[in-house]
């Protein structure tokens, strides 16, 4: 069963499941040179998503979750509007 041929069926199931391109992934220590991010924030970032040293995850990504930490509240709590905060 090793030697079994994918059908055409399957090879198309996987071509979508197939992740994106190498090139498109960086790991996160460059990531947080790049656009010079603080230790601080970044070991917040990686503490928030789970993510260990040598993870490589798309720019789009990696901001994307620096974007959402720094705007949480210091409290841990949900984001009050600025209504609710009069």
């Amino acid at each position: 069963m090793a030697n079994k041929k994918p059908t055409e069926f399957e090879s198309s199931a996987m071509a979508e499941q197939r992740p994106k391109t190498p090139e498109e992934f960086t790991e996160i220590g460059r990531l947080r040179t790049k656009h010079n991010i603080s230790r601080a924030v970044f070991a917040g970032v990686c503490a928030a998503q789970g993510w260990k040293a040598g993870k490589f995850v798309t720019e789009a990504e990696f901001l994307g979750a620096v974007k959402q930490f720094t705007g949480a509240p210091m409290s841990g709590g949900p984001a009050l509007g600025k209504e609710a905060a009069k």
